[in-house]
């Protein structure tokens, strides 16, 4: 132990592990972090587009159901307008982030959306589109019109424009 080599290499190795110690951890913890991340935004992810994917078929043939479905969108402007080509548009930023549509179904009109732009990594109109449907029901019952729960979509990323379209 009196041999000053032995503390030399020791003060050596501390010095060495104090420089290159503090960017390993930073890297490993920023690597576990970013997995983990993308395991709560894939779980995220397919339960919006889970929710996305729902319909609503409005027993009534298309004017009815038009009727109805434009009397809800001009009640709640903010959210919801009124599109030039027949479709409907739901906002987080822009008018028309989500793309609304009736389609006819074998039992009546089907209400779907189409296209969805994705903010801050994903899609954001989820809450608004279970709003509109939730209304859609309500006007419908009013009127005496049956409501029935649609077929599932699916809609796939476009990467080169960060949307979501039908399938």
């Amino acid at each position: 132990m009196d041999n000053p080599l032995f503390f030399v290499v020791l003060i050596i190795a501390v010095i060495v592990l104090a420089i290159f110690l503090p960017r390993w951890i930073r890297r490993s913890s920023r690597s576990a972090g970013e997995r983990a991340e993308q395991r709560v935004t894939a779980s995220r992810l397919e339960e919006t587009l889970g929710e996305l994917g729902s319909t609503i078929v409005l027993l009534a043939p298309e004017p009815v159901a038009r009727e109805i479905v434009d009397g809800v969108a001009l009640q709640q402007p903010r959210k919801f307008t009124v599109l030039r080509d027949g479709a409907y548009g739901i906002r987080f930023v822009e008018p028309d982030d989500s793309l609304v549509r009736l389609v006819e179904h074998e039992d009546g009109t089907r209400v779907q959306i189409e296209r969805v732009r994705e903010y801050l990594g994903m899609p954001q109109t989820t809450e608004f589109w279970a709003d509109l449907r939730s209304r859609i029901a309500s006007a419908a019952s009013a009127r005496g019109v049956a409501t029935a729960a649609g077929p599932a979509l699916r809609h796939r990323r476009d990467e080169a424009t960060g949307t979501w379209s039908l399938e």
